[in-house]
């Protein structure tokens, strides 16, 4: 099977894979997710694998654009544009995020148009920049999700505490999933702090560390998670799942995380991955009426 990766890095895993077998990995995806793959109408296309590209600077939308162009009509890509709190776009907030507006507006006048915001948020590890600096890259991206309605990608790395008051203040009570919903990525905390996501109105995502020896909470917490709020990432080349640990992951290691996920949810791989699959095309463009499906990739839409 082909499953549904809601969050990778497709630029760095074209380098560690090499074209050819990136080339056969997007064909997989794009024969799984056409029309007419398997029966079942519109249930299927619900269903049907996604592959969501993730950005983290503002200038590398281009090049991912043409990265992926000789798939352009492939229903199973996505795209989305953001800025990751690096030192470089931490020390003039406001100039990344404008910086990554004016290439959003590009890419929609070359008939692009992206499916979210993100990833950005907060870093307390790395620690590239103060809190406050961290906080202002992150606020005016969830503004500039909220103006574009689209959902918001997020990254909170030891900042749990300060993540969840900004989206409360940037999120009414409520109104999070309906409007500009947010996805908190490569989950990291354990089942109380999904708890407090989950009632901020968030999507929590699972990365293959789900699978580490060390990641009890992240266990409990995968396990709690409704039905209509869960996805599953790679974040590769990054967080490739056991027995893998410490090599470079792409979308195709995905697999082992579904069936952990599955064993802990006590459900079949086939049933979370319908699931799965039907939350990813909710979010990044196929259920939400207010949200303009990206042109380039969902030629289906």
């Amino acid at each position: 099977m082909v499953f549904t990766d809601s969050h990778a890095h497709l630029s760095s895993v074209a380098e560690r894979m090499g074209a050819e077998a990136f080339e056969a990995m997007l064909a997989e995806y794009a024969a799984a997710a056409a029309p007419g793959a398997a029966e079942g109408g519109a249930a299927l296309k619900c269903a049907a694998p996604l592959l969501v590209d993730v950005g983290t600077e503002p200038g590398d939308l281009a090049g991912r654009i043409e990265l992926l162009r000789p798939r352009e009509r492939s229903s199973a890509l996505r795209l989305t544009a953001g800025v990751w709190p690096s030192a470089e776009s931490l020390a003039d907030p406001g100039a990344s995020v404008a910086a990554l507006e004016a290439a959003i507006d590009a890419a929609r006048e070359a008939g692009v148009r992206v499916a979210a915001i993100g990833e950005g948020g907060l870093d307390y590890h790395h620690m590239n920049a103060s809190p406050e600096a961290q906080a202002e890259l992150f606020e005016s991206q969830l503004e500039l999700a909220a103006r574009l309605g689209l959902p918001m990608i997020v990254h909170s790395r030891e900042a749990f505490a300060d993540t969840l008051a900004i989206l409360a203040r940037a999120r009414p009570t409520g109104a999070a999933v309906k409007d500009s919903p947010v996805v908190i990525h490569c989950f990291g905390y354990g089942p109380a702090e999904a708890s407090a996501f989950l009632e901020a109105g968030c999507f929590v995502s699972f990365a293959g560390n789900l699978t580490y020896k060390g990641a009890e909470g992240l266990r409990e917490a995968c396990a709690i998670i409704p039905a209509d709020r869960l996805l599953l990432e790679t974040d590769s080349p990054y967080m490739n799942p056991m027995p893998r640990r410490g090599r470079p992951s792409s979308p195709i290691d995905v697999a082992r995380s579904y069936e952990a996920a599955a064993a802990l949810r006590g459900a079949s791989v086939e049933d979370l991955a319908r699931t799965v699959s039907h939350n990813a095309r909710t979010l990044f463009g196929e259920k939400m009426d207010h949200m303009e499906v990206p042109k380039f990739f969902a030629s289906e839409s």
